[in-house]
């Protein structure tokens, strides 16, 4: 079966499958105990702290297994964004930063996933654009939450890249369209 016309996802067997729920479950049972340590006092940080990384990275972990069992490019993605999310929680918890530092990460996670969907995926090409897009912006951003610039010249410079990145989707859309017109000729 084909799956937006790119990549062929495999059925799995029932091996397969059983491997993967039983993964995921032994993931989610290690977050629950995780949780419980911090809600008993064991572990020294509050629950509400470590509830989000600890949720993200179980499941990030439990779809980049099945999406290696599978070789599917669309969990691959899925895994990277939810690890990327899950490194910003966790960075918020064990380090000074916080997320007015760390929000940068947020809107690198579609790069991210792209990255990670990299390894299935039959259209890598489309990968790296959108790489290149949500990294740019991101790296903009993080000039800000740095403190590198201020939000008037990173506005600037992300009104710039935003123009670079519509110039080059209109050339290449008309390219592509150019040569579809030639190969139906």
């Amino acid at each position: 079966m084909k799956t937006s016309g790119m990549t062929e996802v495999l059925p799995l067997t029932k091996k397969q499958k059983c491997a993967c729920n039983v993964v995921m479950g032994v993931l989610l049972v290690v977050a629950g105990i995780i949780l419980i340590l911090a809600g008993a006092g064991v572990i020294k940080t509050p629950v509400r702290k470590i509830a989000a990384p600890t949720i993200l990275f179980a499941f990030a972990a439990a779809l980049l297994f099945s999406a290696i069992v599978a070789k599917n490019s669309l969990s691959m993605w899925i895994a990277g964004v939810l690890f990327s999310c899950g490194l910003a929680s966790l960075l918020d918890v064990t380090t000074p930063a916080t997320y007015a530092n760390l929000y940068p990460i947020y809107i690198a996670a579609p790069a991210v996933g792209c990255l990670a969907a990299l390894i299935f995926s039959e259209t890598k090409f489309a990968l790296l654009k959108a790489i290149l897009f949500f990294g740019g912006f991101a790296a903009l951003f993080a000039l800000q939450s740095s403190g590198t610039c201020g939000w008037g010249l990173t506005g600037g410079l992300l009104a710039a890249f935003g123009g670079v990145c519509v110039i080059a989707y209109g050339v290449d859309a008309y390219f592509l369209k150019k040569k579809k017109e030639g190969e139906n000729a």
